[in-house]
């Protein structure tokens, strides 16, 4: 069609410039022909005004000699008018053969003006006056002749010039007339088939427009040619992109309509602008069934009227300008139902804006549930962390860079571990006291191999014997992430065992020396009476009897230490009553120093310091026994202050375990750690005439009343035996 058009256009274009072109060289060619016309009349006027000039010189001429004669001035006068009117015709552009005519015509002219010269001289010359009068009048005559001639002719080529000329312009009058008739005629064609050309692809473009606007997106333009049929390509190509488009919006609608029916959580699409702020205008069926409302009185309510609890409705005025100012609001609010029950709701609310209006898009989800189960799990934490404080073994649970990140109560207690939210423990630091992980640690090993180790140690940094097990811990993809020790303090388990150890020990030698202090009692005592009779004996020199008693006395003192040595195999049975441990010890302090040692000493000077908790309840236990395990402590006290010293003696009730503490202390020269780690070892002693069985004893007896003993020394410095008995109520005994 734009070629058409062009074609066209060009081909009118080229008509009108045609028809202009003729216009204009019709014009033309008659405006030079009426100019040549005008120049050939005014070439006849000069002819014809030559010819009245050559009549009047005639006329002249033949006036001459009478007495309307002119002047001989005037007739020079008129002759060079003819001069100058016959040369005036040589101005003109003429044929050849006009041309020689003119030429011959002004040689006849300046011989008619020469020879009338010669008769206005020759006036005295009758003879030569006729003569020249005869020539004179010839060639008037002849240029007369001349001149009618040319003026006759030119009269006769200018009268059909002229209507030759006037018939041209005529017929081109008449050419014009009938383009100017034409022409509006061509031009309503050539728009009616423009039009025609245009205005019906154009109506098919609309029907189709207006079939597109119906909704009727299969509708197909057909028929169409050139730019329009492209045009109608494009047309049908955009209908069926549309067609797919809408079908996707309409399954995207479906499918978000069904997404927004469908959804568990409440959905509401609230008024944000005029005086219906907070009108519900969309809601989803979660939202009714959530509220116990229909759908239907639902879109007729105001959320935050009808559905926000009276402490949501309250702070609803902020929650919206937060909202309308751009920012996400998330929070827990609480709603009511129908019935009015309350319940939670976590709202989480953004602005909406759809074709310039402005609009709240809330989901609400019902945390009910959630917070019932949120309180469960609470409850189970602290549960759990109760029970995992409650464990009497010490539970810590590591990272792989060795930091302990959780531990129970105990652990805190036995480890002496920071507050582990705010400082990171090192397991090696608080486990072993140092500060790289050790070799030799087993722990270490369940990190290289992921698997399970348990084992018993004994840790000098916390002075403990302890049974380890190290469980390894896994994430969700089977990666260990770190471990859980699980520590139990067998220390007293340890003491025990090896008390049992040496009482099957003790067990042994008491057999040991019961039957050995048999078989030894009964010769020793033969020896005795044979050395005692011998002693009595008159014949014996003093020097023999002085051998004699220093045996004997040995022989008393080997009873003394068989009879310690079966005490200590087979002590004898406890008598047990009710016992005032400070009155005991303080008799027992009185005892103590009537000791041997200060009375055959004046110089020492024990000084006594009595420390006694009032109010100690009573106990049961053997006064005798214990007056012994008292009374053996204060004599070591005393003899290990051989320069003097001070005795302490001091007593404290613990009645949240019922036990009383019982401390001896001295100043003396005190003991290292090997002789404190083999002070209770039966025969072990630091004295020259000792029998290492008094401390040994102690121990024995103090266990048989069910509570401990043990010894805290430094060199130099003194000793401290520390005692604890369980109170032993006397119903209960």
């Amino acid at each position: 069609m734009k070629k058409k058009i062009i074609i066209i256009t060009c081909l009118i274009c080229l008509i009108f410039l045609a028809g202009g072109v003729y216009i204009i060289t019709s014009i033309k060619s008659a405006t030079s022909e009426l100019d040549l016309l005008i120049e050939l009349y005014q070439v006849e006027i000069l002819r014809e005004h030559l010819l009245i000039q050559v009549k009047g010189a005639q006329s002249d001429f033949f006036l001459m000699g009478t007495h309307f004669a002119k002047s001989r001035d005037t007739v020079a006068a008129n002759l060079e008018k003819i001069k100058k009117v016959s040369t005036a015709c040589f101005e003109c552009h003429h044929a050849s053969n006009v041309k020689a005519r003119l030429e011959k015509l002004n040689n006849d002219i300046d011989s008619y003006i020469s020879s009338i010269n010669k008769i206005l001289n020759a006036r005295g010359n009758r003879t030569l006056l006729i003569k020249e009068s005869n020539i004179a009048f010839r060639i008037s005559e002849n240029v007369l002749a001349q001149i009618n001639d040319m003026v006759h002719i030119a009269n006769t080529k200018l009268a059909g010039r002229t209507d030759a000329s006037l018939k041209d312009i005529a017929d081109s009058k008449k050419i014009l007339y009938a383009l100017v008739g034409i022409t509006p005629f061509i031009a309503a064609a050539v728009c009616l088939f423009f039009i025609r050309a245009l205005t019906k692809p154009i109506k098919i473009l609309l029907d189709a427009t207006r079939s597109l606007k119906r909704g009727n997106f299969d509708y197909k333009i057909k028929g169409l040619k050139n730019e329009f049929g492209e045009l109608a390509t494009s047309f049908n190509g955009m209908s069926d992109s549309l067609n797919q488009t809408m079908h996707k919006i309409q399954e995207s609608e479906n499918r978000y309509r069904t997404l927004f029916e469908s959804a568990g959580d409440a959905i509401f699409i609230l008024e944000t602008e005029g005086k219906n702020i907070g009108d519900i205008l969309e809601a989803n069926r979660a939202a009714a069934d959530m509220h116990g409302i229909s759908i239907e009185k639902l879109l007729t309510l105001n959320l935050i009227k009808d559905l926000d609890a009276p402490d949501a409705s309250e702070q609803a005025q902020a929650r919206l300008e937060r909202i309308l100012k751009g920012e996400k609001f998330k929070a827990e609010l609480n709603h009511k139902k129908e019935d009015g029950t309350i319940f939670p709701v976590e709202v989480s609310a953004s602005l909406l804006e759809y074709m310039g209006h402005k609009y709240i898009l809330a989901i609400d989800r019902d945390v009910s549930e959630r917070k019932e189960m949120e309180n469960l799990i609470l409850q189970s934490k602290l549960e759990w962390e109760s029970t995992f404080n409650t464990i009497t073994d010490v539970i810590t649970i590591h990272d792989m860079d060795f930091n302990i990140i959780r531990a129970n109560k105990a652990a805190e207690k036995m480890l002496g571990l920071p507050f582990l939210n705010l400082t990171k423990a090192k397991c090696y630091q608080y486990y072993h006291g140092k500060d790289f992980a050790p070799d030799e640690c087993p722990s270490c090993e369940c990190f290289r191999t992921g698997k399970q180790a348990t084992f018993e140690i004994y840790e000098p940094h916390l002075d403990k014997f302890l049974e380890i097990r190290a469980m390894p811990r896994f994430d969700s993809n089977h990666q260990m992430i770190g471990l859980i020790h699980v520590v139990r303090d067998i220390t007293e388990g340890k003491g025990v065992e090896a008390a049992l150890q040496r009482t099957e020990q003790l067990k042994m030698v008491g057999e040991m020396a019961a039957g050995l202090a048999h078989e030894i009692k009964n010769p020793l005592a033969g020896i005795k009476g044979s050395l005692q009779c011998l002693v009595e004996e008159e014949s014996i020199s003093e020097e023999d009897r002085d051998l004699i008693v220093k045996s004997v006395e040995q022989i008393k003192r080997i009873e003394l230490l068989i009879k310690g040595l079966l005490n200590f195999a087979k002590p004898p049975q406890l008598q047990l009553m009710l016992t005032d441990i400070n009155d005991l010890l303080e008799k027992t302090i009185s005892f103590s120093l009537k000791s041997p040692a200060l009375a055959s000493d004046s110089s020492t000077s024990i000084e006594v310091k009595k420390d006694f908790e009032p109010g100690i309840p009573e106990t049961m236990a053997d006064p005798m026994q214990l007056q012994q395990v008292f009374l053996n402590l204060m004599l070591n006290a005393i003899e290990a202050m051989p320069d003097g010293g001070i005795l302490t003696v001091k007593t404290s009730y613990d009645a949240e375990r019922s036990i009383i503490q019982v401390a001896i202390a001295d100043t003396g020269k005190g003991m290292d750690k090997d002789v404190q780690e083999k002070i209770f070892q039966p025969f072990f002693t630091t004295k020259p005439k000792g029998s290492g069985l008094g401390l040994a004893i102690t121990r024995r007896l103090i266990e048989q009343h069910g509570g401990d003993v043990c010894v805290e020394s430094m060199l130099n410095k003194g000793t401290v035996f520390n005692i604890s008995l369980q109170i032993q109520p006397e119903e209960k005994e």
